[in-house]
């Protein structure tokens, strides 16, 4: 089963499921669009809500294919790397939801299946698919070019950014990070590690020994990384959210949850639930 993330966990499940609803409520006025829906980490389908006892939570993919109205998804496509997830989650879908065609839980890693869902919907006949991709990881899994994949098809993309928690730990405070780690970073946003030094680090007021600037750390990287991953979402989509602010129990954000669209309505409805939801 996943772990239990906190509070927010719950946070983001609801928005997520929220903006679900209205959306179907919208494409219900079409329906000659086949509609897809893709989860890149979809987990075991039960999530524990407390370490001391076995409290188990719906996951995402049961509730996603609990929603019939006002219209369904035709085409469901789960995606999760550990095999004993994988192979628990296509034993409850398939017990819970024996009547639900076309299905899909594979085994993998989401980069690859990313690509794969662009393939797929280049093909001619594939082309009015409509879809939800729903990227949750819990760390910088996700390559921007898995995301830049997914360029000028019609989708909306919901996807958890650890601004807070994985980035920020390879951004150094007192001293440089290592060129590797901005590697790492340039990876995950799609730009170059000296872009990335240049962002997130700034000569300091204060002389060495030598008498020379040395670099120092921004403050407020965390919101610097959320800016950049926006910037960064807004060449792949027309349009981008004001992201969920998911915070611990210290209060500190560790991920930005973030929807991209190419319809402005759909941005529309996302920052009216964030914003019920950030108060």
């Amino acid at each position: 089963m996943n772990s239990f993330g906190g509070k927010w966990t719950i946070d983001k499940i609801e928005v997520f499921i929220r903006y679900l609803k209205a959306y179907m409520q919208i494409l219900k006025k079409y329906p000659n669009w086949p509609l897809l829906y893709f989860d890149g980490f979809a987990g075991s389908g039960e999530i524990q809500t407390n370490e001391d006892e076995v409290n188990l939570m719906e996951g995402v993919a049961c509730r996603v294919l609990k929603l019939t109205e006002p219209r369904a998804f035709d085409l469901f496509y789960f995606v999760e790397k550990d095999l004993d997830k994988a192979s628990k989650l296509k034993a409850i879908i398939d017990i819970q939801f024996p009547n639900i065609q076309n299905k899909f839980v594979s085994w993998g890693d989401c980069n690859d299946k990313l690509l794969s869902l662009a393939a797929f919907l280049r093909k001619n006949e594939n082309r009015n698919y409509r879809g939800i991709v729903f990227i949750d990881p819990y760390g910088m899994q996700v390559n921007w070019e898995s995301i830049e994949a997914l360029k000028g098809f019609h989708l909306d993309l919901w996807i958890l950014v650890p601004t807070g928690s994985a980035v920020n730990r390879l951004l150094c405070r007192k001293k440089i990070s290592p060129e590797n780690w901005f590697k790492s970073l340039g990876l995950f946003f799609g730009v170059s590690p000296d872009d990335i030094k240049d962002r997130f680090y700034k000569p300091s007021k204060q002389l060495n020994l030598f008498e020379e600037s040395e670099l120092r750390k921004i403050d407020r990287a965390v919101d610097e990384a959320a800016m950049l991953y926006k910037e960064r979402l807004k060449t792949v989509f027309k349009y981008v959210s004001n992201p969920l602010e998911l915070r611990n129990s210290k209060n500190n954000i560790i991920f930005h949850f973030f929807m991209a669209s190419n319809v402005e309505v759909a941005m529309k409805i996302a920052n009216d639930i964030v914003k019920t939801s950030n108060r």
